[in-house]
């Protein structure tokens, strides 16, 4: 199969997709994440050094694509995984979503090419940095250390085929569907006095996204314990993936409720234009990395 046929293949197949063949290939291949991670650091703090003298990038056009896009991308993982994943809890139950051996349940057919999607698309989405430094928008530590830590946890977790990935998935693709659209509708100027009510509440979203992920991750630790990994009883998790899941979005939910409380709980920056003080405050706080498309260019 050469490499057109690679990368096609999969959405050709549909129901019939099968996770094999791209997830061997995501377990030889653990330095992948590793170099990218690598090339978006020296993007986010060499790049702004070479670009200082340098006019900012006028990319409002770009961006405004590039959100309603990845809305879109989003929209639909939503559709192939969301029911997948209620279904089985309302069927089987909470346990067998959190600790089933994945190829038992949402790694093959539309639900797996989409969670296969989901892994590789945090590829692309730091695009979302390389935008911000172009246009020498500030790029804060939530936003580039949200981006390196959520690469390296997925690549991970699809390397070790965890059992709750589905949760993961479901719950990103949820919420990146209405942030990118809000991102969209932001950088085009529609619907401002909307989007100023909308903003903290995809923010509150958030953190309790990363409130659901703790508590998926410390319940499937529980049920390793008590029954271990293998077996029908076991639980089909990674010890250290787990730990590397819990301190990840422990600290996300500390960084984002820190967040929300300067954006929205303590009082606004006085400016000159109201305007620009609420473009300031909705752009740094829909938070998955604190993005700055609805500024103007």
């Amino acid at each position: 199969m050469d490499a057109v046929d690679w990368v096609i293949d999969p959405f050709m197949q549909g129901d019939n997709y099968s996770a094999g063949p791209v997830w061997a290939w995501t377990q030889e291949h653990t330095e992948v994440p590793v170099f990218c991670v690598c090339a978006y650091l020296a993007v986010v703090f060499k790049m702004p050094e070479m670009l200082e003298k340098r006019e900012p990038m006028k990319m409002k056009g770009l961006t405004a694509l590039w959100n309603l896009c990845l809305s879109v991308f989003s929209f639909v993982g939503l559709f192939n995984t969301v029911p997948v994943l209620l279904s089985n809890l309302w069927e089987k139950g909470y346990r067998h979503t959190v600790c089933t051996d994945p190829n038992d349940w949402y790694m093959d057919g539309k639900s797996g090419l989409w969670v296969m999607l989901f892994i590789y698309s945090k590829i692309p989405e730091l695009m979302d940095t390389v935008f911000l430094v172009l246009r020498k928008r500030p790029v804060i530590f939530l936003h580039w250390f949200h981006h390196c830590t959520v690469l390296l946890y997925c690549w991970h977790s699809y390397h070790n085929r965890i059992a709750p990935g589905l949760w993961f998935a479901a719950m990103n693709y949820s919420v990146h569907s209405v942030m990118y659209l809000y991102y969209f509708l932001s950088s085009v100027g529609w619907c401002r006095k909307l989007l100023k009510k909308v903003a903290p509440l995809i923010t509150t979203v958030q953190i309790l996204q990363m409130l659901v992920g703790c508590s998926v991750i410390v319940s499937s630790s529980v049920y390793l314990a008590m029954d271990g990994r293998d077996g029908s009883e076991g639980c089909f998790v990674d010890p250290a993936n787990m730990r590397l899941g819990l301190g990840m979005y422990g600290v996300y939910f500390v960084l984002f409720a820190m967040l929300f409380k300067k954006l929205y709980l303590s009082p606004a920056p006085k400016m000159k234009s109201g305007l620009e003080s609420t473009d300031l405050r909705t752009a740094q706080g829909v938070c998955d990395g604190a993005n700055d498309h609805s500024k103007r260019d």
